[in-house]
């Protein structure tokens, strides 16, 4: 099984969905498709124009906006493989602005939030649909996930909203059987949340305390959501066949 990753932005890598991935025995091809908040003297790799070297697709998150697409080309040429990959009926998994490219692809709307973003490890209400989902049947109610975004999708036509919250609606959908959209950030390790909150802190003037304050004890929200996305990934990676 050999699956694509296209990373959007160096600080926020692939994490546990992908250390999941190759304990599974997957082949992962981790492609950095621009720089985000991160070292940009590194190298960046192209957008595959097509799904045919690959059996699943995982698009990741970064800071800027689908609706951006004039400033950032990779946009359309992801949205352009997002429905290759569903058309051939491969895997698809969006997260955060792979949720949004996602969105789009399909023809639903992308916009910035009327109110404040979301940040923090914040609980879902799973929907109906989310109770026979082959990834989600048995999610924990009111599992608390990181989130950390601006922007809001709608739901695109045809597809099963699976998760929702106040302030932000549509947090998570699945289109036919096999293509998924997730608001939130699954692949987080401590790693990555320990390099986010000091950008946290200066994109926002909190205190860097305040910050961590809120959050309360990392390790009592984070292995639970780690636990869930790698059983998420691994019922994910089970789409393939």
């Amino acid at each position: 099984m050999r699956l694509l990753f296209l990373v959007n932005d160096v600080t926020s890598p692939p994490g546990v969905l992908e250390e999941e991935a190759r304990r599974r025995g997957a082949d992962c091809d981790v492609r950095l498709i621009h720089y985000g908040f991160g070292d940009k003297t590194l190298k960046l790799d192209e957008v595959p124009t097509s799904p045919r070297e690959h059996d699943g697709l995982i698009v990741m998150g970064g800071p800027m906006g689908v609706y951006e697409d004039a400033t950032y080309p990779f946009i359309e040429q992801t949205r352009a493989l997002i429905r290759q990959f569903h058309a051939d009926e491969k895997p698809v998994m969006g997260v955060c602005l792979g949720s949004q490219l996602v969105a789009s692809a399909f023809g639903a709307d992308v916009r910035r939030m009327t109110g404040p973003d979301e940040f923090g490890f914040l609980a879902q209400t799973w929907l109906p649909a989310a109770a026979s989902d082959p990834l989600l049947h048995d999610a924990e109610p009111g599992l608390r996930i990181v989130q950390w975004h601006n922007d809001t999708f709608d739901i695109p036509h045809g597809a099963a909203p699976l998760a929702t919250r106040p302030g932000c609606t549509n947090q998570a959908f699945r289109l036919g059987g096999k293509t998924y959209a997730f608001q939130f950030h699954l692949e987080l390790t401590r790693a990555t949340l320990e390099g986010w909150l000091p950008t946290r802190a200066k994109v926002t003037g909190v205190g860097l305390e305040t910050i961590r304050n809120a959050i309360g004890p990392i390790d009592d929200v984070l292995l639970p959501q780690q636990r869930f996305t790698r059983r998420v990934m691994g019922r994910w990676m089970g789409l393939v066949a």
